[in-house]
């Protein structure tokens, strides 16, 4: 391990200055056939100048990680933000993901709906999958996962069977198959719980009465073993040489954490690190691009970044407000000028452009005359003629727009959206404070408004997306939407996955009308990797090309991912 790493990065961290824009398509590329929503805008290739042919296979492999996290189960990883490093060690029944418009059969060879009115789900278990430990993955881990997940305490997975859908009952109908029953229809079984739930071993979990404090490393199923990890610092993976998939193409991988986005970057650069599993600022694509020990891919994400307001507070509670404020919102100016043109608007609305889920052709218009016209209408006039809109009863406002400074785009995108406001007589104010501190004004709510990234769980999933209403601000808006409440609940007694999306279509259309949350852009996803270490990246819909599928054989590869390199148009 290299425990020295950050002393030579943090001396010579990078200054990410600004470059000049350019052209977010000049890459050779080619669309992944596997998008949902038609043609990726994003799609997946090489940008470096040269595309370079590295080594496939490695012995070993250092990539720097930025979230922090502890052990590697469902209940200690943390959030959605750091899936790919749990997947490297867990599998779920069908796979890649939910984010594209169908699954590969994995620890699953196949699932199927067995009632007409899609309540009942069965899947039949791969035989012949081991575990880290020599024992054999058995239909009985899969009905013990579910029901830890059903039953147990909470975490970033377990809504796909709690909430939505709710399932009521997992069980073994032969010693190699798995019976799932819900109240409820639940179409999109195989489309999203399915390829997004891991599954744990049984016998290292059964006797644990709160998963929450598993500290042993985590037994699995996936192509790496975790052997050693120091919460918050680094985790260690050696090559699971029984996995039923083939053997892994790096025999050790060791993820290290970095948080300061120039520390990960100098790190890259100098050679400490073979990887970085973070999105490369888009200045740096024109300063890197002819580096010949880096080369930059683009792969889609999924990920985006959107400001959230205060729903709790009664000002917001106001959908033609939030209708108005949306009009004064230019997200075309943001991928301009923070995104330097390497991101698509966010004025598609939520959920993501490229997702499965999403219906073609939403856009949020851009009118600030129109904007001015709606605030005049709302009562947003100024009153005391400071050249500023004042609330209806007359009380003058300066909202602020709350980021963290470690994400300095995001202090970019604040400034850029005062700016915005300003142009409409709206008064706000850039609050750029420490990780810790908007995480706890944010978790709070004493903000107005505030700009972070959102991961594809909350930008490409379905049943995340209604999920999304179990939180009390939004249940707030059902309460207050009488039309809202009436589409989510059409989309709950849909009962075929046309009925269930049309429902959700109707809802993305009254979403992008009335928002509960502005987009701003969708990134391109743009990483570095030192090429001459490892060269055989693959992007995969959703996860870029930090994932698993880019460590194993071609074989273990076919419908999840696309190499990088043979993504390049002739």
């Amino acid at each position: 391990m290299r425990r020295s790493l950050l002393r030579g990065a943090s001396a010579v961290a990078l200054a990410l200055c600004l470059a000049a824009p350019s052209s977010a398509h000049d890459a050779r590329l080619h669309a992944n056939p596997e998008a949902g929503n038609g043609s990726p805008h994003t799609a997946a290739g090489i940008l470096s100048t040269v595309n370079n042919q590295g080594p496939k296979t490695a012995d070993s492999l250092t990539i720097g990680i930025w979230n922090t996290a502890a052990n590697i189960t469902t209940y200690t990883i943390g959030n959605s933000w750091n899936d790919w490093v749990l997947y490297l060690a867990l599998d779920k029944l069908l796979e890649p993901s939910p984010y594209m418009s169908k699954g590969r059969s994995w620890l699953a060879t196949e699932v199927v709906q067995v009632s007409e009115d899609a309540r009942i789900w069965e899947a039949e278990i791969r035989q012949g999958v081991k575990w880290h430990d020599g024992t054999d993955m058995t239909a009985e881990d899969v009905v013990f996962t579910y029901n830890l997940y059903l039953n147990g305490p909470a975490n970033r997975w377990t809504h796909h069977v709690s909430d939505v859908p709710r399932i009521e009952t997992i069980e073994l109908v032969s010693p190699t198959r798995v019976r799932f029953t819900a109240p409820r229809p639940m179409p999109n079984f195989d489309l999203v719980t399915a390829p997004e739930l891991p599954i744990m071993q049984k016998k290292q979990w059964e006797g644990i009465e709160d998963p929450r404090t598993m500290t042993d490393p985590v037994i699995g199923t996936g192509p790496y073993k975790l052997v050693e990890y120091k919460a918050d610092e680094f985790y260690r993976f050696e090559a699971h040489e029984e996995f039923w998939g083939g053997a892994p193409t790096v025999k050790e991988l060791t993820l290290v954490m970095i948080k300061d986005p120039q520390t990960i970057f100098a790190a890259l650069k100098s050679g400490e690190i073979d990887g970085a599993a973070r999105a490369l600022p888009p200045e740096m694509v024109a300063q890197w691009k002819d580096d010949p020990n880096i080369e930059i891919a683009q792969a889609p994400t999924l990920w985006g970044t959107w400001m959230q307001m205060n729903l709790n507070d009664p000002v917001f509670n106001n959908r033609d407000l939030r209708n108005t404020l949306s009009l004064a919102i230019n997200p075309e100016e943001m991928v301009e000028r923070v995104m330097l043109g390497r991101a698509q608007s966010g004025k598609h609305g939520w959920p993501h452009l490229d997702s499965t889920w999403t219906k073609p052709g939403l856009e949020v218009p851009f009118d600030a005359e129109a904007a001015k016209a709606g605030f005049e209408t709302l009562g947003f006039v100024d009153a005391n003629g400071d050249g500023y809109r004042d609330l209806p009863d007359g009380t003058p406002f300066d909202w602020r727009i709350v980021v963290s400074t470690n994400q300095p785009l995001y202090v970019r995108a604040a400034e850029v959206m005062v700016e915005q406001f300003d142009a409409v007589g709206i008064k706000t104010h850039v609050e750029a404070v420490d990780a810790a501190t908007f995480n706890s004004l944010t978790t709070d709510g004493n903000y107005e408004f505030s700009i972070s990234e959102i991961t594809p769980h909350g930008l490409a999933d379905q049943d995340q997306y209604m999920q999304f209403y179990s939180s009390p601000q939004m249940k707030t808006l059902l309460d207050s939407e009488p039309e809202r409440l009436a589409l989510y609940n059409e989309w709950w007694e849909a009962d075929s996955r046309e009925t269930r999306q049309d429902a959700h279509f109707k809802l993305q259309e009254y979403e992008l009308k009335y928002p509960s949350r502005f987009m701003l852009w969708y990134p391109d996803g743009l990483f570095a990797y030192n090429w001459k270490a490892y060269d055989n990246y693959a992007s995969s819909f959703g996860y870029g090309i930090f994932h698993k599928y880019s460590f194993l054989p071609e074989a273990g590869r076919i419908g999840t991912s696309d190499s990088i390199d043979q993504l390049i148009a002739e």
